[in-house]
């Protein structure tokens, strides 16, 4: 330092008073510099590589409690679970036996809408005779058998089974053989060859037919003999409707049969 202040005095000069109290103010300062740095101990390599402290608890901003709007949240939360548990024991005697629990807690009671001071329908109860003069196929009414036997001409059935079984074979085969094929159409022909058909289902249903029904199927085939193809239409309707869905391929050919008569008539 002495150094350096005695080359400031070469530069600047000793006989410059304007500058001198510079000098003097500059001088002790750097003295009271130097003072300070030896006051101070030298840092060791420890304490560059210390953390900084942690900051005081003071420092730290203040924990905030509980909003109002969330405490008015959870407690209407919890009012409706509490209600929605409560549900199944408020609505329990509704309608009884469990209905809330069953999910039904809505539904109107049926005795409610109950009519109160209607009169009850009475039951018309029928005789044995006065339903079987009744039978009912796809909602249509028709007259009993003995309304149809009264209706019908009256043909000389033979009164034996197999008897009966004889005649209504061979007068349906003949009722279609007696079309001339040969001058007919092509859809006469067609329908004379379905109807043969469905005449050989009836020759192996017979054995299984009950002996009502075979004297049925042979008065019509006496009524189509005759000519009476009308009223062998009659009896053949009736027949359907009196439910033998299980005859009803051989039951169409009969039918056959009577059109392929009323063709060859006209």
């Amino acid at each position: 330092m002495p150094f350096l202040s005695l080359l400031k005095k070469l530069v600047v000069g000793d006989n410059s008073p304007s500058q001198e109290p510079q000098a003097v103010c500059q001088r002790e300062s750097e003295l009271q510099a130097d003072a300070a740095a030896a006051e101070l101990p030298a840092e060791s390599p420890h304490m560059l590589s210390r953390p900084p402290p942690p900051p005081l608890a003071s420092s730290q901003p203040p924990t905030a409690g509980p909003s109002t709007t969330s405490i008015v949240s959870l407690r209407t939360q919890v009012e409706s679970e509490r209600q929605a548990a409560s549900s199944s024991s408020m609505y329990r005697d509704f309608t009884g036996g469990g209905h809330a629990d069953a999910g039904h807690w809505n539904d109107p009671p049926t005795i409610v809408f109950k009519a109160q001071n209607q009169p009850a329908k009475k039951k018309t109860a029928y005789t044995e005779s006065e339903t079987s003069s009744f039978v009912n196929v796809d909602g249509a009414v028709t007259p009993s058998a003995t309304t149809i036997a009264a209706g019908t001409p009256s043909v000389d059935i033979p009164e034996k089974r197999e008897e009966q079984v004889v005649v209504l074979t061979r007068t349906l085969r003949e009722a279609v053989e007696s079309v001339q094929l040969e001058s007919a159409t092509a859809m006469v022909r067609r329908m004379a060859e379905d109807t043969i058909k469905r005449l050989v289902v009836l020759d192996e249903r017979l054995p299984e037919l009950d002996d009502e029904l075979v004297r049925k199927v042979c008065a019509i085939a006496m009524l189509i003999d005759k000519g009476l193809l009308t009223e062998a239409a009659d009896a053949h309707r009736n027949l359907m409707q009196a439910g033998h869905e299980a005859e009803l391929k051989w039951l169409v050919g009969i039918k056959r049969v009577i059109e392929l008569r009323q063709k060859a008539a006209t």
